[in-house]
């Protein structure tokens, strides 16, 4: 697994396309452990290439990320349909202390978690 850091955030970011048109497939809780296990099948990766038919190839690929050390977290109803436009995921400070957030959308979130670290992993299909 991978560690998100401050230096390789927006790398991180950029290059799953702030999870633009993806989907949220689960989310498992440990609540022992304080740990949330999430999976993304993500719809756009890397660099995107266009066929010889005019088709977008988006590199689709299924994220599993870790939540460790949960401090905040708030999830509302997903439905299959349910899709992210833009996430967002960036370092936040809660009572004098540095967190990574992440939330399906900024303005209305499905999904948000405040953690200590975040890590993560492609699956292969």
């Amino acid at each position: 697994m991978k560690l998100i850091t401050k230096e390789n955030l927006s790398q991180f970011v950029d290059y799953y396309h702030g999870f633009h048109d993806s989907h949220i497939t689960a989310l498992n809780y440990n609540i022992a452990a304080a740990k949330i296990e999430c999976l993304i099948d993500v719809y756009w990766s890397g660099e995107p290439t266009i066929t010889s038919s005019g088709v977008y190839e988006t590199n689709k690929t299924k994220v599993r990320i870790i939540f460790n050390e949960i401090e905040q977290c708030n999830n509302k109803a997903m439905f299959a349909w349910d899709y992210i436009n833009n996430s967002f995921i960036d370092y936040v400070n809660i009572k004098n202390k540095e967190f990574i957030c992440f939330a399906d959308d900024q303005k209305n979130p499905l999904v948000y978690i405040v953690c200590e670290s975040m890590e993560y992993e492609e699956l292969n299909s």
